[in-house]
């Protein structure tokens, strides 16, 4: 047989080709070839990218959940390893050592029995260790006579023992000083009366 093919290309980029046989022309073929055939439509773009949102929006609240629960953790072995700490062995009472190592199992027991806590969970449980712990670590320091050490769990850096605020320059005080007393030599050196020789014969 012999076959004709035709390819026809529109303005708008799509091909036809067609295809008949001249000995026969009642059998033909046609085929439209468009440009944006395998490729993504609109639509199909708008939809990824909606959905790419949809996963970093959840992606940042799963990151923000995993830290809430490290945090919590953090700061429950922090407390146990406090109240182990030879340092405080007078000074934290025994009924406070047993309290906050109770509450430490119960923290770490809840925090293996709720893998999917939310992040407001593990917040809150963090927020109740602090409040009950606060009172006890203020207390073991008050009577070691130190300050807050920068790091300690629920407790922000401080200068041990008091001592001067942060910020301030001793030196400032001493230029200050040094100043009146240069003022105060100039005004007895304007009170000197100088006589002449021959007035003191």
């Amino acid at each position: 047989p012999q076959i004709e093919v035709t390819f026809d290309l529109d303005a708008n980029g799509v091909l036809n080709v067609s295809a008949k046989d001249k000995k026969n022309p009642s059998q033909s073929n046609k085929i439209t070839i468009n440009q944006q055939k395998g490729r993504l439509s609109q639509e199909e773009i708008d939809r990824i990218v909606k959905d790419a949102e949809k996963y970093k929006m959840e992606d940042e609240k799963k990151k923000a959940t995993i830290q809430a629960k490290n945090d919590l953790e953090n700061f429950a072995y922090q407390m146990r390893n406090n109240v182990d700490d030879k340092k405080f062995k007078d000074s934290i009472k025994e009924e406070d050592k047993k309290k906050v190592q109770d509450e430490v199992k119960k923290t770490i027991d809840w925090v293996d029995q709720n893998p999917n806590a939310t992040q407001e969970e593990y917040e809150s449980r963090k927020k109740d260790l602090e409040d009950m712990w606060k009172p006890i670590i203020t207390k073991a320091y008050g009577q070691g006579g130190q300050g807050m050490p920068g790091g300690m769990p629920g407790m922000p850096g401080g200068m041990p023992g008091g001592g001067m605020p942060g910020g301030f320059d001793p030196s400032q005080f001493t230029q200050q000083q040094g100043g009146q007393k240069k003022e105060e030599k100039k005004e007895d050196e304007d009170d000197i009366e100088i006589v002449p020789r021959s007035e003191m014969n």
